[in-house]
């Protein structure tokens, strides 16, 4: 559709607008027109279904946007050029067909999943733990028809029950000397495991 239009009344021939609708094929004029304005009518040339596949596609991730702007970036991010949109889509750039799926898909904002519960004990592990811990008193039973008799038995039990009780005790104390870092932690250790044998030696002395 063209027609002319005059600028002025009565004006030259020369003084002419010639205005014509954009095919959806050319939307912008031949360089050689240098009378014609091309207009183009919104939507105009836009591939729907196509838009619509892409909505379709991307809902997941079109729905939690707040601004048309993120699906844009997500646009970007997806590898579409302006080149791409505008065959494929039919849209002019990448922000009119970031706002053509913003527009599609209907807001949705999911719950975030619920976290674990940190204080849900984890049986298998407690009995593990529980297990390696019996390792030294199930030797000392196993050993203990070889000891001789008396109050060697005695000594050993005495021994093994202080050593656990300060081995939890300098764990626990380890376990809160993390937050100044790993090394103050390590030395720690280093300086409790020396005095945790000797106290256990200490109260097991007297019953051998």
């Amino acid at each position: 559709m063209s027609g002319p239009m005059a600028l002025e009344p009565g004006g030259a021939e020369q003084d002419t607008l010639a205005l014509r609708l954009a095919d959806a094929r050319r939307p912008v004029p031949r360089a050689a027109d240098h009378h014609t304005l091309a207009l183009v009518r919104p939507g105009h040339g836009v591939q729907h279904a196509a838009v619509d596949r892409l909505a379709a596609e991307l809902a997941d991730r079109v729905a939690p946007a707040v601004h048309p702007y993120e699906v844009a970036a997500l646009l970007e991010s997806e590898g579409l050029t302006g080149e791409a949109i505008a065959e494929q889509y039919g849209h002019r750039d990448l922000f009119s067909l970031a706002t053509a799926l913003y527009e599609r898909v209907p807001r949705s904002f999911p719950e975030p999943p619920r976290p674990a519960d940190p204080w849900r004990p984890d049986h298998v592990r407690c009995a593990l733990r529980g297990a390696l811990f019996a390792l030294p008193g199930l030797g000392y039973a196993l050993a203990g028809r070889l000891l001789p008799h008396g109050g060697t038995v005695t000594a050993l039990v005495v021994a093994g029950l202080v050593s656990w009780a300060w081995n939890q005790a300098l764990g626990h104390r380890a376990y809160l000397r993390l937050a100044a870092g790993r090394r103050e932690a390590g030395r720690t250790l280093l300086k409790g495991a020396p005095l945790g044998a000797l106290a256990a030696t200490a109260a097991g002395a007297p019953f051998a």
